[in-house]
């Protein structure tokens, strides 16, 4: 071997040890974000059900990384057909990390930790009702098939709508002759919020309000701890740089930094957004809106975290903040009861993400984030291949979530009895409760 072969094998191993140490810290921020979530849904509930939410998100992460790694890996990236099928639904191999695969085992971790995020969107819909074990059977539902489907279609190089394809291997990107290039959703607010968004809808609609929501005092249903509701909220938002510039699956500093400049200005513009009219409409200052409002804004640019410029970043934060806004509002008019707003946060603002990159998406930073990828940018084309992608994920995990849960129901398994709600889910499943002391008169009990 000569001196340049030698160099070029050292370089390459030096290329690969730093792109797997990228995806590892990146990882661990995502998974930090598991903590973010804990403290905004348990500083969202009554205080009685407080301890059932913090005793769930750790199922989550638990049960959503075992059967992301037995079953959900391989469905999402095992075994690409892209040169010999025309539909390529699902990927097939690789369970359990059987054979060698794209990003080896740092990729799997971080992946991993994509797909207990979309689970746990569903802990806090659906949280002081459902019955433990019919949420851990759908958050493994979740992590094993469901959101693995998702991730296929439009993240693996033979998804049929991804625009990670590589037409010149034979497959051609969803609406690519007409200027399209598959569907654009860098980091996930389609493949990972929407998902999650809208298991979370469809579970809490078959599973209906809490007892006395939409008759009883609206005091007895306010967040006990904004405190934990802030806290979880900074948590997420330190995360998300983690989730989006890890998206880049590799040390590319450049479009890292523009990411992360990306995903502050959109939180920043959701939040502004929020306290502005949150204020002229309620003559208020509160908190637990704006909150939400600043995570609507990081759904809202987490598809295009690489292909937004700045100054579209702000308008898509902005602009999220409000459908977020609105669909919290709707959510209250047909009855749907979610008490962390999970629905409106990443179900809503997950659509608007994608249609913004749509809208809003550069020509330029698509090829720098897409390495050889050509299409024309924010247009009337791409518009139709991001709804066509929210489409096809919202049909898919209704279509797949809703029988389980329409089945617990019938069985009498999806929900508590009245006695343990009303007793409190700390109390009459868990033996204990989030504080030692709690006053009788609190509200929020």
């Amino acid at each position: 071997m000569s001196t340049l072969e030698e160099v070029a094998v050292e370089w390459d191993a030096m290329a690969t040890s730093y792109n797997n140490m990228w995806m590892l810290i990146t990882g661990f921020l995502v998974f930090w974000m598991h903590a973010g979530f804990t403290m905004l849904e348990a500083g969202s509930v009554r205080h009685r059900n407080a301890v059932n939410i913090l005793y769930k998100n750790l199922a989550t992460i638990s049960l959503g990384s075992f059967w992301f790694y037995l079953l959900g890996y391989g469905f999402a990236y095992g075994g690409d057909n892209y040169q010999t099928a025309t539909f390529d639904f699902i990927g097939n191999g690789n369970y359990a990390l059987s054979a060698d695969s794209i990003g080896g085992m740092a990729g799997f971790f971080f992946q991993a930790m994509f797909a207990a995020t979309a689970a746990t969107i569903v802990s806090g819909a659906v949280a002081g009702r459902v019955a433990l074990p019919a949420y851990f059977l759908i958050a493994s539902w979740l992590t094993a098939f469901v959101y693995p489907v998702v991730v296929h279609w439009i993240w693996a190089t033979g998804g049929w709508a991804s625009a990670f394809q590589a037409p010149d291997d034979g497959y051609t990107p969803l609406f690519v002759d007409d200027g399209g290039c598959g569907v654009i959703d860098y980091a996930g607010s389609g493949v990972v919020h929407l998902t999650g968004g809208v298991a979370a809808f469809v579970v809490a609609l078959i599973l209906g309000p809490r007892l006395g929501r939409w008759s009883g005092d609206e005091e007895e249903f306010a967040a006990n701890n904004l405190s934990l509701c802030t806290l979880g909220t900074f948590i997420l938002w330190f995360g998300w740089y983690g989730f989006n510039c890890g998206s880049t699956l590799a040390f590319d500093g450049d479009n890292a930094g523009h990411v992360a400049v990306t995903t502050t200005l959109a939180p920043a513009a959701a939040a502004i957004v929020g306290m502005i009219v949150n204020r002229l409409v309620t003559g208020k200052y509160q908190l637990g809106n704006v909150l939400n409002c600043t995570l609507a804004g990081l759904v809202s640019i987490t598809a295009g975290c690489s292909t937004l410029e700045p100054g579209f970043a702000i308008v898509a934060g902005g602009i999220g903040a409000l459908v977020y806004m609105g669909s919290s509002k709707l959510m209250k008019i047909i009855g749907v009861d979610d008490p962390v707003d999970a629905i409106s946060v990443h179900g809503a603002a997950g659509v608007w993400g994608l249609l913004a990159v749509g809208c809003f998406a550069s020509e330029e930073r698509i090829y720098l984030a897409y390495s050889s990828l050509e299409c024309n940018g924010a247009s009337g084309t791409q518009i139709a291949t991001q709804l066509a992608g929210a489409a096809a994920i919202i049909a898919w995990v209704a279509a797949t979530t809703a029988p389980l849960a329409i089945v617990l129901k019938v069985t009498g398994k999806l929900r508590v009895s009245e006695e343990m709600e009303t007793a409190g889910l700390d109390a009459s499943e868990h033996g204990g409760k989030v504080f030692a002391y709690i006053p009788e008169d609190d509200k929020a009990l």
